[in-house]
């Protein structure tokens, strides 16, 4: 059976090997990036290792032999889902295999945009000197969190010590999430936008979530916030990012997700100094890579095995995989 990496990202794939081994498959690693691409790659595939390319409805009912599409990642939100379980195709995801990474991604952004960091290291490798920029103590501030799951949650463990007065907690179900004793105050998305100093998004990807970050909700942020994303790039309106950064409504941005990826070399984020870039790498590490690709194939591995996948978002229609429709499904 053929399996493919469908858009390659590291460069190797001996993780993936290791746990498909002792099965009769083939593995393709292709590097595909759009639409017509995967198709022709794809199309006689069983199984699926995706990354970043656009899994649409028109690709995925292309697929001839497909049984799983599994997503290096936590996010899934360039797979049509509805497609997949129309056409009986489990699609699965790999949850936490990077949630310290990102959590001290954003802490990092935090400090050096706070700071000034970037700014200074740029200037001062010029030759410039007393370069005084409106900063601020972390001690006494108000921090806002949006989103409290895995990574939120490690983001707030990280912070702790800071010294801040309060931390803002907005998550629609926060009052599950937070417990007597932490230090957290439950708060709506409006009260963080309007009282915190910092903020830190940690949301996914969803109709409500989407540009959630926008003209009208910078206009009621407390001048001179900073703002970091690290979830994903259509969470916030770049124009009125942007916009907000120029005046300096927003003092600084770190981002590492944004709405096209890569940006265009004529992006006007990278004209600013008060913003902090980095390349969608906030889950990055040796070994936050090696647990991805072994959890992403292992979740190819228990499909074509017959298995319910352990890591599912769906649930196909059973009587195109042939499964009792009586299981029970972990999704």
């Amino acid at each position: 059976m053929k399996v493919v990496i469908s858009d390659d990202r590291f460069g190797w794939s001996h993780e993936e090997r290791s746990v498909l081994s002792g099965m009769n498959v083939d593995l393709v690693v292709a590097d595909c990036h759009t639409e017509d691409e995967l198709m022709e790659v794809c199309a006689d595939a069983g199984g699926i290792l995706l990354n970043q390319a656009p899994m649409s409805a028109r690709v995925i009912r292309a697929l001839k032999k497909c049984r799983v599409i599994s997503r290096y990642g936590i996010g899934y939100d360039n797979v049509d889902i509805l497609a997949a379980e129309e056409q009986g195709i489990w699609v699965t995801n790999v949850p936490g295999y990077c949630t310290e990474e990102v959590a001290e991604h954003a802490l990092g952004m935090l400090l050096a945009g706070v700071r000034w960091i970037p700014f200074k290291d740029r200037r001062v490798r010029g030759g410039e000197w007393n370069l005084n920029r409106p900063i601020r103590r972390l001690s006494g501030a108000v921090l806002g969190i949006v989103g409290f799951g895995a990574t939120g949650r490690a983001f707030w463990e990280k912070v702790q010590g800071l010294g801040f007065s309060r931390i803002l907690i907005a998550d629609p179900h926060i009052e599950a999430k937070l417990h007597p004793g932490m230090a957290g105050e439950a708060a709506s998305f409006t009260t963080v936008i309007e009282e915190a100093d910092f903020i830190s998004l940690h949301v996914p990807l969803n109709e409500r979530t989407r540009h959630c970050i926008n003209a009208g909700s910078i206009s009621r942020m407390k001048d001179g916030v900073v703002l970091i994303n690290i979830s994903r790039g259509q969470v916030i309106d770049e124009p009125a990012l942007v916009e907000a950064l120029r005046s300096g409504k927003i003092g600084a941005a770190g981002l590492d997700v944004f709405e096209q990826e890569p940006l265009p070399p004529d992006h006007p984020l990278l004209s600013l100094d008060n913003v902090i870039l980095t390349d969608h790498s906030a889950y990055y590490s040796r070994e936050s890579v090696s647990t991805l690709k072994t959890r992403a194939a292992m979740n190819v591995r228990e499909v074509l095995e017959g298995r319910i996948p352990k890591f599912a978002v769906n649930r196909p229609v059973t009587r195109k995989i042939g499964l009792d429709p009586k299981m029970e499904y972990t999704a």
